[in-house]
């Protein structure tokens, strides 16, 4: 197993990693929407996996800015890859890590840092939002578990996780308040369908059914709430440096193709229209970089980073958008096949915040926020 002391050798390291085993395999998988799960133990090997979990569980519990770090770089190279990782590390992992108890931890997180389990998380609801509709999750407490009946839908790592952090209705009364998080091992659950997307398509999401799944407790009752805000705040400063990852790799890519593309007689980088895209692209991913890695620092210091992620997912999910734009449009038709990377970078910077709320949910925090 290898150590990281720090968030330059995790890059270096993980750059070297993407770059031999990742960055090959993601052209194809993207094409067939397959679940690279091969690279699982690979990343475990190096203890990409323990970074959010303590040594008394096998893991090497870094700072956050080194999540961030991994998230970038293997987002350089391979999107979906990315976005599996976080979901593992920081929506399973860090939740059970922090919020399981010593017979939870010992029962579940060994295994998520050595490979043998994926982790997965389930949170939104098919058809309304969580416990509004008729397919709501409730858990029941019976004889020490608690029972889980009802569907998620583009559940993280869907189909191919071993265990699901789980949000379910424990009050009715209660509203959110009355939401708990659970741990439910896959044998409990039904995948009732793989969800086939525009991006990320490597990255597994699907419905799955729980007809009286054994949960575990995690946290206490009521914490729920807690609990997926925590993961959601966490995954959205991770998902913008998955965004500076694929932005830099486009970023790359376009100078390169503007460079040696020619029309008119000259290079296309000589046109002051496709300058101008290269400097927006340039600025937004600079502005990105900065605002994720501080958002992380601030996570690492202990403050509160809450109120930052609402603030950078809301710039974030504009700068992707139109990082991934300018790309197709400064390579032209070739930016719109499917034989160029290109494309596939412009879906998966779209993907990025579409699984766990709506886009304006920012602007609803910081609007109630401001007028209070």
């Amino acid at each position: 197993m290898e150590l990281y002391n720090n968030s330059q050798l995790i890059r270096k390291s993980m750059a070297d990693f993407s770059k031999a085993v990742l960055e090959p395999i993601a052209y194809e998988d993207d094409r067939n929407a397959r679940f690279p799960k091969e690279i699982i133990k690979e990343m475990a090997n190096k203890n990409y996996f323990g970074l959010t979990v303590s040594e008394e569980f096998g893991g090497n519990k870094s700072d956050f800015t080194s999540v961030a770090v991994m998230a970038e770089e293997l987002a350089k190279a391979n999107g979906s890859a990315a976005v599996i990782s976080i979901a593992h590390v920081i929506s399973a992992a860090h939740a059970i890590e922090k919020y399981g108890n010593d017979e939870q931890k010992k029962a579940y997180l060994p295994d998520m840092v050595s490979g043998n389990k994926l982790g997965g998380y389930a949170f939104i609801e098919p058809g309304a939002s969580i416990a509004a509709g008729a397919n709501k999750v409730v858990a029941v407490k019976e004889e020490g578990y608690y029972l889980l009946t009802g569907k998620k839908t583009l559940v993280a790592n869907g189909g191919e996780a071993d265990v699901y952090v789980v949000i379910a209705q424990t009050n009715a009364e209660e509203g959110l308040k009355g939401l708990s998080a659970f741990i439910v091992d896959c044998d409990e659950v039904k995948a009732a369908k793989n969800i086939d997307k525009l991006g990320l398509r490597s990255f597994p999401t699907a419905e799955l059914e729980f007809n009286k799944s054994k949960g575990q407790l995690l946290g206490k009752e009521g914490d729920g709430l807690k609990i997926a805000n925590e993961i959601q705040a966490l995954s959205d400063i991770a998902h913008a440096a998955i965004g500076v990852g694929i932005g830099k790799k486009a970023l790359e890519e376009s100078i390169k193709h503007s460079k040696t593309r020619v029309q008119f007689g000259f290079p296309i980088s000589k046109l002051q229209a496709v300058q101008w895209m290269l400097a927006e692209m340039a600025e937004k991913i600079h502005t990105l970089d900065t605002l994720a890695y501080s958002a992380a620092k601030k996570v690492d210091a202990g403050e509160d980073y809450m109120n930052e992620s609402v603030y950078l997912k809301m710039f974030a999910q504009k700068a992707t958008f139109e990082i991934g734009t300018n790309a197709v449009q400064i390579h032209g038709g070739t930016g719109y096949s499917r034989e160029a990377n290109i494309e596939r970078y412009f879906r998966d910077l779209r993907g990025l915040f579409n699984f766990d709320s709506i886009n304006e949910y920012p602007q609803k925090i910081i609007a109630g926020n401001l007028l209070k």
